[in-house]
């Protein structure tokens, strides 16, 4: 760990040992184009023979970068955007016959979104040290999506829901997630950012309309029918994008991956946790987890209880997605350019303040649609940052010789985190979501004390903010 980074370039014997840190834009140092173009000349070929890097399609631009993206922003847009949606099943099932008494109806969505989180830290090291089978993972977990939302239109009990529309289908989107992430990050460096924040904006976008279209559906047609066509119409507009996500990197079939997965573990996690900056980003990511979800929850029960329409109170969320859409491209184009605790502080700041003073006192759509546009753009793409914050602490560490394995191992963490975080939400919002109505008080009184704890928790999440000082203070 402490050759100089010419020698650490001279000893690579695969493009997969190529060190993150290495690839950043730096004063001094070269583009990730110009050492993709020169210094990494002599990496070995899927058939231990010598290779060119001018073999490799180029990074950060081309057809083969931008067609990968494309392909996996179809499947955020039909797949995960769907998980997102559930609450428009939610209030469905709890008025439908054969669900209604039942009280796990709340805890499916949690667990479609909390075991995708959660499941990271499986899916991660498999992706990781099988690289050539990930292309196999996609089609897996795409298909496991899918029989999950057709065994679940076979449903007659809500267990059999919770199973199959929560954990079958979380579990084989984050199968299906977590290698085109590895993917991608072969694909794009400096623009990394600005990537990943076109590709969480894909559900975003089709959030605008699937829950309009599903909850018509489901009115005229019922459950069955809606998530048997839902099926259907997901393979006819993302099925195609299996073909479009090919990786840049052919990987060995020879088990050379070991050498990615060689010293990565709990131990070399903790040695990035001195650091400092690790435990300040994870501090950050579960806090603004734990306040994140709370407005996406009650924000259209708000607006019923000041008396607004069902269209008003729908179009709050639509504001959050289509706020969201923007907020996401913005924070992926500006962590490229950024020290990242930038983005990240503003981005909780500004929410909380809205929280506080916009959906407290808020008394119609004059104060609720601001905060609805300000919690989508900023809270809303908040994960966006994730990324940058992996290449942040590897790069800010003593010893920065690893390659993408560490990077996605930390972004399993920040991602686990985030899944905790999800799953406390359900118990913690029926403790905070008060009995009395009125609609003279503070967040109508109901809603206060969850007002409140958003609030506090955005504010104390930016925080976090301060380990710039640390950084400059280090240099």
């Amino acid at each position: 760990m402490s050759k100089t980074a010419d020698q650490d370039r001279n000893s690579l014997t695969s493009e997969d040992d190529i060190s993150l840190h290495e690839l950043q834009p730096r004063p001094g140092r070269p583009s990730a184009d110009s050492l993709h173009s020169s210094d990494f000349g002599h990496l070995l070929s899927d058939d231990g023979s010598s290779a060119s890097s001018t073999d490799l399609p180029p990074i950060d631009s081309g057809l083969g970068a931008w067609t990968f993206l494309f392909g996996t922003w179809l499947l955020e847009a039909t797949v995960w955007a769907f998980a997102l949606s559930f609450g428009v099943f939610q209030d469905y099932y709890s008025k439908h016959e054969l669900f209604r008494e039942s009280d796990l109806i709340p805890t499916i969505g949690a667990v479609a979104t909390g075991v995708t989180y959660l499941g990271m830290p499986v899916t991660n090291p498999i992706a990781m040290r099988w690289p050539q089978h990930r292309r196999k993972m996609i089609v897996v977990g795409y298909v496991m999506c899918l029989v999950g939302l057709v065994a679940a239109s076979f449903a007659r009990q809500a267990w059999q829901l919770l199973l199959f529309q929560g954990f079958v289908f979380a579990f084989g989107w984050v199968v299906c997630y977590t290698p085109f992430l590895f993917m991608l990050n072969e694909w794009f460096v400096e623009k990394r950012g600005l990537a990943y924040g076109i590709l969480f904006c894909a559900s975003g976008l089709s959030g605008l309309f699937i829950p309009l279209g599903v909850g018509a559906s489901l009115e005229r047609f019922g459950f069955r029918y809606t998530l048997r066509g839902y099926t259907v119409l997901t393979i006819v507009l993302s099925g195609p994008a299996l073909f479009l996500m090919r990786p840049r990197i052919s990987h060995s079939n020879r088990g050379d991956s070991l050498t990615q997965t060689k010293g990565l573990g709990i131990g070399s996690l903790w040695e990035y946790c001195k650091t400092i900056h690790l435990p300040l980003f994870a501090t950050a990511v579960f806090l603004q987890g734990l306040a994140f979800f709370l407005p996406n929850i009650f924000i259209t029960s708000y607006a019923k209880d000041l008396g607004l329409s069902s269209t008003e109170s729908s179009g709050l969320l639509a504001l959050i997605s289509f706020a969201q859409v923007l907020g996401q491209l913005w924070q992926g184009w500006i962590s490229d350019r950024v020290n990242v605790y930038i983005p990240a502080s503003i981005s909780t700041i500004i929410p909380g303040l809205a929280a506080a003073l916009l959906w407290g006192p808020a008394r119609g759509m004059a104060y609720l649609a601001p905060f609805a546009l300000i919690w989508g753009f900023f809270s809303a793409s908040y994960s966006v940052l994730y990324t940058r914050m992996c290449t942040f602490v590897i790069d800010s560490a003593k010893d920065k010789d690893t390659g993408e394995g560490l990077f996605m191992m930390l972004y399993s963490v920040l991602s686990f985190l985030r899944g905790v975080s999800n799953i406390l939400e359900g118990p913690l919002s029926s403790w905070l979501f008060g009995d009395e109505l009125d609609v003279e008080r503070f967040g109508l009184a109901r809603y206060a004390e969850i007002v409140w704890f958003t609030a506090i928790g955005m504010l104390a999440s930016s925080l976090a903010g301060l380990g710039m000082l640390w950084r400059r203070r280090s240099m």
